[in-house]
């Protein structure tokens, strides 16, 4: 189980530290905002680039919808994702910028999320995930 303290005085949102890796020399670390509304994680095209992913070479795409219209964005998969002590292999991410003035490279999105068990207390400003 880790806990992690939530301070939601400076900031609405809830942000993570992930590490996202290909290969042991090509590791990036994000900061990504815990989303239940996002079905699928998103990461930056720059993150996949810097370990060895390349995005459009994916033939995959999927239909998002965002504030300025329709977009067809890259599926790809991550082959090593850490969170806090929590190891995923084979993690599946779209490869989408979010705005600059977001306060974050990306968002954990429910297909990451339904890993783990996660208890939101806020009362006690502490975020729980096992």
């Amino acid at each position: 189980m880790a806990q992690i303290p939530l301070n939601l005085e400076k900031l609405n949102t809830i942000i993570l530290e992930m590490l996202i890796s290909a290969k042991a020399d090509k590791k990036v670390n994000l900061k990504m905002v815990l989303d239940t509304g996002a079905s699928i994680t998103t990461i930056p095209h720059e993150a996949a680039m810097s370990i060895g992913i390349d995005p459009s070479l994916s033939r995959r795409r999927i239909e998002i919808i965002t504030a300025s219209g329709t977009e067809y964005a890259p599926l790809v998969t991550i082959p090593k994702v850490e969170i806090l002590d929590f190891k995923l292999t084979n993690v599946s991410a779209i490869c989408l910028n979010l705005p600059p003035k977001s306060k974050a490279a990306g968002l954990l999105g429910i297909n990451l999320l339904k890993n783990f068990d996660i208890f939101l207390k806020f009362r006690q400003k502490l975020l729980e995930m096992l």
